[in-house]
């Protein structure tokens, strides 16, 4: 079940599913300055800004306050709500890293009312006490790093649930999307809408016009020779050029059941706000029809390169002989014999920032 996380002062606590949390609301658990980051996602909201949370806290709300003619109510809610944002900017400029997440949730926050120095939107600031950077992106891989609360990490690429990550000594590794804050959430909406590609890159790159084909092996019964062809577009909706892609590649029987998966890296740019197909570059030797010669193949030779069409244009500028090795489509090679459905999807990428996403938060 998808897990909701709550934040209440310094505490951060897990909720299973939002029929809990509804719960939790109608116990009077939640109160309007609660933060709720919903599954999936590196977004803190007020409590108040979830639907099904809203009235469940605004009645416990009203229960609290004495009685009181409807202006005075009004006046007296104005006064409290005024103290709690002057207390929550005292907080942020005095406290720890733990409380930055509030200016996020501020409309048109000032940069400079957050602490000393400068941080970067390409940033994000660790919430979770010796929290672990990990070889692969899985709870249960070996540890690279143990950074504490309040660290700040360089943000390298995404993939599913983690974060592909680098520390201020250089060392790399995983850490799981709920265990950080973006920096990017400090800036208010404007900040949240330019620099959301940065740490979701996976919501603005789809799969398009894909299709596939099962090549029949060289021999039959012969081992590693069975060869599937994709052929796909990626789509890049976002404004910043992505790159370090990793595609996935499954074939499945009739009922659906996974047989096989081969995880690809793709080289090249896949540009902003434009579409590429994905293609191969050969290795070996080709003839004037861009055929691959009969020679024998050199075991030291580089293995073709899988790349963004825009990428090898670029390339293949400089040298117009490099169109006689290029093909369109991705060849797969699989081991199981026959299967019925087969896909392609991406798995990791990272945006590359532009001088816009160098932009700091700048504090005096």
């Amino acid at each position: 079940m998808p897990q909701w996380l709550v934040m209440q002062g310094d505490t951060k606590f897990p909720v299973d599913g939002l029929a809990e949390l509804e719960a939790l609301a109608r116990r009077g658990g939640l109160r309007a300055g609660d933060m709720i980051q919903p599954p999936g996602t590196t977004e803190w909201l007020y409590a108040t800004e979830i639907p099904e949370l809203a009235p469940h806290i605004a009645r416990h709300a009203d229960d609290d306050e004495a009685p009181a003619s409807s202006g005075a109510s009004t006046a007296v809610l104005a006064a409290v709500a005024g103290v709690i944002a002057i207390g929550m900017i005292a907080v942020i400029l005095v406290g720890g890293g733990t409380m930055l997440y509030f200016a996020g949730q501020l409309q048109g926050t000032d940069p400079d009312l957050v602490g000393t120095g400068k941080l970067a939107f390409s940033e994000m600031i660790v919430t979770s006490p010796n929290a672990n950077l990990r070889e692969d992106p899985s709870d249960g891989a070996r540890s690279t790093a143990t950074v504490a609360k309040d660290d700040l990490l360089e943000l390298l690429a995404k993939r599913g649930d983690f974060y592909h990550a680098k520390t201020k000594s250089g060392v790399e590794g995983w850490i799981p999307i709920t265990q950080v804050i973006p920096m990017y959430q400090l800036g208010g909406n404007d900040a949240k809408q330019e620099f959301d590609p940065l740490y979701n890159p996976d919501r603005y790159v789809t799969v398009e016009n894909s299709h596939w084909m099962q090549l029949p092996a060289d021999k039959p019964g012969a081992p590693l020779t069975n060869v599937t062809v994709f052929e796909f577009m990626l789509h890049n909706s976002s404004k910043y050029p992505m790159t370090d892609l990793k595609i996935l590649a499954t074939i499945k029987d009739v009922q659906g059941h996974e047989l096989e998966r081969v995880e690809i890296p793709v080289e090249g740019i896949l540009p902003p706000s434009d579409d590429s197909f994905i293609g191969t570059l050969s290795s070996e030797p080709v003839d004037d029809n861009g055929k691959k010669k009969a020679t024998k193949k050199d075991a030291n030779a580089p293995p073709d390169r899988i790349m963004t069409t825009w990428s090898f244009d670029q390339m293949a500028a400089g040298d117009p002989d490099l169109q006689l090795r290029w093909s369109s489509g991705v060849s797969v090679q699989m081991k199981t014999d026959t299967f019925a459905n087969a896909d392609i999807k991406v798995i990791e990428l990272r945006a590359a920032p532009d001088q816009d996403a160098a932009k700091v938060v700048r504090k005096n």
